[in-house]
This record gives structure tokens, C-alpha cells and sequence, in this order.
């Protein structure tokens, strides 16, 4: 047996020491980062921030769910989260599974979601409940990427939904708003009125679009002046800072979902001489204004109808085959289909208390938008 040297000792500790930090800096420094959230291009601020365990994001359920308009429900003595999507009232579990017994059980519309076994199980941090996102995501009927470069994680929200528009009765008027507004009709507002709010918000906005959006609105039967507010709300007058940038005349954020795009999108039947992707941009970028606003006015006919384009029309829009045909004849349809928030009918007594309470994406674009502008007709 040899003896080793003090010397000897000294430099195989030095070189553990070093070969310890350069495996584990990458990593460390990769902690650093923060994860960000994005559901449907929108930053989700979160008290807990999430993080990875066994190469799996994990988030705080409760962040994520309510964003996309769920209710969540802790019981503790039972160590379970209860999930009630939006039109559905808290269900009870039926069956647990044995997993679930022994340690937190998560559970949406009373259906339990199972946690494999490669994933980690759900656990509490800072009496936050930490759950895998893309299981939760997936188990709410998102669709889940990961961009590493970015540590980002990019949920975008279905386009559509397969059920009835959500009004069903008749709609209360709040505040002298009429919440009863179609898409499908006539626009009752002229270029004065629109050009006039557009100037006050925003005077380097491109005065075009005013004419655009009630000509090519009235073609397709489509109230452009609402549709022009729509647009004000999706770029912020024009002065945009999101996602989308001018040059693409994008003016409601179509393709917008978060992601960048590769450049290989299906068109899905749309004029590749009116409408393609580029890579690295958000959203699709229309050949001129005119025919991003008619792209514009196509996905909103998508939502309103069910017939063909009118004749002589050629699809500019990507995404029109996207909703499910008519399932939105009014502008508060569009909440939780065209954009979240969504409507949620069973947090309020009745459709009074709701429609004065509620903020969905489409109750923002009458009242905080085509109302102004009204209010600037009759001032």
C-alpha cells in the first residue's frame, strides 16, 4: 500500500472542487432564469414561480386555472384539488384512484387526472399546490410547447368550442350598453365618428382603416364599425407592443398564438398571395391593409355564420376553418372563443348583476370601446 502525499491530496480536492462547479453551473445558472408563462401570447403573472423537476414544468395549479376561467377548490382534509371549468358547478369525485389517495389527488369536473408515473407527483409549495402544467393544460383542452431557448411556456387556448352560443335568453342593456349587439347587420356608426375616436387615441394611426373596415364590413354583412373597435382593442389604437408588429397588417392578432412561427404553416385554403408566415414572426402577415382587414372581417364572418364566402370572395384568412361555424352571433360570443376571458353565468344571481359585473373579451370591446366612441357621437 503507497502512501499519498499531502500535496498529492490537495490537488485531487482542487480538481473535485473544480470539476463539481462546472458540471453544476450550467444547471444553476439555467435555475436563474426565470419561466414565464404565456396563454395565448398574454404574460401570466404567478406568486410562486414555476419550475422544473425531472426535466417537468411545475406550476401552481391555481394560476393557470383560473386564468382560463376555472374555478379551484382545495380540500385539505381530503388533499385534493377540485377543478370546475366555466358552465359546470363544482362535481364531487366518484372514484379515487390509489395514487391519488396517498398523496394529492387533482380532479376537473369531478374526473380525476391521472399523473404517470415518469411524472412528478403534485406537491405543495408555499401553500401553493405545484402540478406538471402540460397535464393540467392538456387535461383543460390547451394546447402545451416548450420554447427552451426562451424557458417559456406557450398555452394556446382552442379557437372554438362545440357548444351553443352562450346567451340563450334574452340580454339585459347595463349602463346604457347594449350587450344584445350582433355581429351580422349594419354599422351604425360613419367614418366621422370612427376617425374622430381614432385621432383622439392615436393620430399616427393609419386613417385607411376607418374606410376599410366599413367597406369591407358592409360586403360581407358584418358591422364594421364594432369590428373597427375590435381592432383598436387588439393593437391599442394602433400604437401596438405586443406580439404582432405594424408591417404585418395584422389588426386582430391572427396566428398570434404565443409561438413564433416557423414558416411551414398550413394556410389551411387561404391566397399564399394575400397571407403567409415567416419565420420567427407572431402571427400572419397580410400582403396590404386592405386585405388584412378583410382577413379580419372573414374569421369574424367564420364566428357570426355558417354560409360560404360571398361571391367573388377569395379566403385571406388562415384561421377561418379554425371556429366552429355560427357558434358566435353576438360580440359577447366571443368571449372564451375568439380570446379569455370567458363568460362564466353561474358567479351571479342573474344576467342583470352578471352583464353589469362580468369582463369577458367581448363585453370589453362594446363597452370600452364601440361605446366610447358612441358616447363621442351623441357628446
Amino acid at each position: 500500500m503507497f502512501k499519498v502525499s499531502s500535496k498529492a491530496w490537495q490537488r485531487v480536492m482542487v480538481f473535485v472542487v473544480l470539476a463539481a462547479f462546472i458540471l453544476l453551473t450550467p444547471s444553476t445558472l439555467m435555475a436563474e432564469q426565470a419561466i414565464t408563462i404565456h396563454i395565448d401570447g398574454k404574460v401570466i403573472e404567478s406568486d410562486v414561480a414555476p419550475l422544473i423537476v425531472k426535466d417537468r414544468t411545475m406550476v401552481p395549479i391555481r394560476v393557470i386555472s383560473e386564468e382560463l376561467g376555472c374555478k379551484v377548490l382545495w380540500q385539505g382534509a381530503e388533499r385534493r384539488v377540485l377543478i370546475s371549468t366555466p358552465g359546470t358547478k363544482g362535481i364531487e369525485p366518484r372514484t379515487v384512484s390509489p395514487r391519488a389517495q396517498r398523496g394529492i389527488g387533482i380532479f376537473i369536473d369531478g374526473k380525476e387526472i391521472k399523473i404517470g408515473p415518469e411524472d412528478p407527483a403534485p406537491f405543495i409549495l408555499d401553500d401553493r399546490t405545484m402540478v406538471p402544467l402540460r397535464i393540467i393544460a392538456e387535461g383543460l383542452g390547451m394546447d402545451v410547447n416548450w420554447a427552451p431557448d426562451s424557458r417559456r411556456v406557450l398555452i394556446t387556448t382552442p379557437g372554438a368550442t362545440d357548444n351553443d352560443p352562450i346567451v340563450d335568453k334574452e340580454v339585459p342593456s347595463v349602463n346604457n350598453i347594449d350587450y344584445q349587439q350582433t355581429i351580422m347587420g349594419e354599422a351604425k356608426m360613419g367614418r366621422e365618428q370612427l376617425l374622430a375616436a381614432m385621432q383622439e387615441n392615436n393620430p399616427a394611426a393609419p386613417q385607411e382603416l376607418v374606410d376599410l373596415y366599413l367597406e369591407i364590413g358592409k360586403q360581407y354583412g358584418i358591422k364594421g364599425d364594432i369590428a373597427f373597435c375590435q381592432a383598436a382593442k387588439e393593437t391599442g389604437w394602433w400604437k401596438y407592443g405586443g406580439l404582432v408588429e405594424p408591417y404585418q397588417n395584422n389588426y386582430c392578432g391572427l396566428g398570434a398564438t404565443g409561438a413564433a412561427a416557423t414558416g411551414e404553416e398550413d394556410l389551411l385554403g387561404a391566397d399564399p398571395t394575400k397571407v403567409r408566415y415567416e419565420e420567427g414572426v407572431h402571427g400572419a402577415i397580410f400582403a396590404s391593409p386592405a386585405i388584412g382587414v378583410e382577413a379580419h372581417i372573414q374569421h369574424l364572418y367564420a364566428y357570426a355564420c355558417k354560409d360560404p364566402l360571398p361571391p367573388g370572395k377569395v379566403l385571406a384568412d388562415p384561421r377561418f376553418v379554425k371556429p366552429t361555424r355560427g357558434i358566435a352571433p353576438l360580440w359577447i360570443d366571443l368571449g372564451g372563443r375568439w380570446a379569455f376571458p370567458g363568460f362564466d353565468r353561474n358567479k351571479y344571481e342573474n344576467l342583470e348583476e352578471a352583464f353589469a359585473n362580468c369582463d369577458t373579451y367581448g363585453h370589453s370591446i362594446l363597452r370600452d370601446y364601440y361605446q366610447k366612441v358612441l358616447d363621442l357621437k351623441t357628446n
